[in-house]
């Protein structure tokens, strides 16, 4: 069906109700077209998240390294590097990546400069082989010797 992504640029709210209205009539509701604008020259939200978050509790929130092992994770701290990115990035795409792996496989120094290019120090014993990383240019291989997470199903 078209133009049902036209309504959620009011918002979510007033988004919901017209699109249910117009998959219930099969698009007969509103007619004809809806223009829409494009929105990625929006500037992006770059930030601290910190605030936003609860303080683990060690019962159903935990903190990033304890949820590394909590996994099991049984890569061994000598077993070759399985990722693959750049050391030399942008500061902004250190960023991204330091907030998005949910297991602090990735951290920016201390002494790094606040724009330009920074040295991203890459702790890959902690992966969890998620591979949020392959969304943003880096490559994710299989440890070597199946070592990693020791996922089970519950």
């Amino acid at each position: 069906m078209r133009n049902t992504r036209q309504p959620f640029q009011k918002g979510f709210l007033q988004g919901g109700p017209l699109v249910n209205a117009m998959i219930a009539t099969k698009g007969r509701f509103p007619g004809g077209r809806w223009s829409w604008h494009r929105n990625d020259d929006k500037p992006m939200f770059i930030g601290d998240t910190k605030d936003k978050y609860p303080k683990p509790d060690g019962k159903y929130t935990f903190d990033k390294l304890s949820s590394v092992y909590i996994t099991g994770n049984a890569t061994r701290d000598d077993a070759p590097n399985h990722i693959r990115v750049q050391k030399d990035v942008p500061r902004e795409v250190a960023e991204t990546w330091v907030w998005m792996c949910p297991a602090g496989v990735y951290e920016i120094p201390d002494d790094a400069p606040e724009h330009g290019n920074v040295d991203l120090i890459v702790n890959y014993t902690n992966c969890v082989q998620c591979g949020a990383i392959t969304a943003k240019g880096g490559r994710l291989t299989p440890p070597e010797g199946g070592d990693g997470p020791l996922y089970t199903q519950t």
